[in-house]
């Protein structure tokens, strides 16, 4: 295995302590060590979606969704939720990501998180509120501003509304109405360890650059979550699910002790060879 860096994102290693040239390969590598637990595109038919399987799969769950849901990311107006079996670790940056398109509803939402539980096949209640499957960290965006803004929530609390603990309202982008086309992320770290775990929120629209944070990094309420997914509110929300993506990153020190030490004793055995 071998890899080339431009020299403009190669840092110098001359003069620099082992663990010195370690962290600041990190900086540049980190991106290699990315992984794709979960990736669909719905580009499939009208078909019910519960028990398919996502384009890519590394650790081989099917959909578990609610009927609203379909292979060709299509919604019914109604409620439920698409759950995929998932645990995190420690140790990892996890980036959960949603596109969706042309979403209406009267102030209804689509949500995309991480949960605790699973979603039911034949259940239009279970909708990261309440039921079978209580979100954790995650989002939502309205239909329109009718009723409320956006949400992003971190859940999991006590009473039949569980997953509605602890929120906050982002507000939608460049100043327009909620919904239409957008795109939404939560990316959970859990490089800390035990006790440290936190999400942060974001979300962008087609013509937006980059995302913009609409909740910062917030401390996990809990970290017993094992699954992520999608959700409807209960009224007539309507739209379209474009993609939906879960990758991982191993903390930067795994990612250059993997591999960044290989090279490195390369480059200092060539310099013992020149002198």
């Amino acid at each position: 295995f071998s890899f080339k860096l431009p020299l403009t994102q190669m840092p110098p290693l001359k003069n620099l302590t082992l663990t010195a040239a370690i962290a600041a390969l990190s900086a540049v590598m980190s991106p290699l060590g990315a992984v794709t637990i979960f990736s669909d595109d719905f580009s499939g038919d009208g078909s019910a979606l519960n028990g398919s399987t996502p384009d890519m799969t590394t650790v081989g769950a099917a959909w578990v969704a609610a009927p609203a849901f379909r292979l060709d990311g299509s919604i019914t107006p109604t409620s439920g939720s698409a759950t995929l079996a998932f645990t995190p670790v420690d140790g990892q940056i996890y980036t959960l990501d949603a596109s969706l398109l042309g979403v209406t509803g009267n102030g209804n939402w689509i949500a995309l998180g991480f949960a605790n539980g699973q979603s039911v096949g034949t259940a239009s209640t279970d909708r990261f509120i309440t039921g079978n499957v209580l979100g954790t960290g995650w989002m939502f965006v309205r239909g329109d501003a009718s009723v409320n803004a956006n949400q992003a929530w971190l859940g999991l609390g006590t009473g039949t509304n569980g997953g509605t603990t602890n929120s906050e309202s982002w507000s939608s982008l460049t100043n327009e109405n909620p919904g239409g086309d957008v795109d939404m992320r939560i990316v959970l770290d859990t490089t800390g360890g035990a006790g440290t775990w936190t999400a942060t929120w974001l979300a962008r629209r087609p013509t937006d650059s980059s995302y913009t944070e609409v909740r910062p990094a917030t401390l996990m309420l809990t970290e017993s979550m094992n699954s992520v997914g999608l959700a409807l509110s209960s009224g007539a929300v309507d739209g379209q699910i474009r993609s939906f993506s879960l990758t991982a990153v191993p903390e930067p020190s795994a990612a250059a002790l993997s591999l960044g030490i290989g090279g490195l004793m390369l480059l200092r055995r060539r310099r013992l060879s020149l002198k």
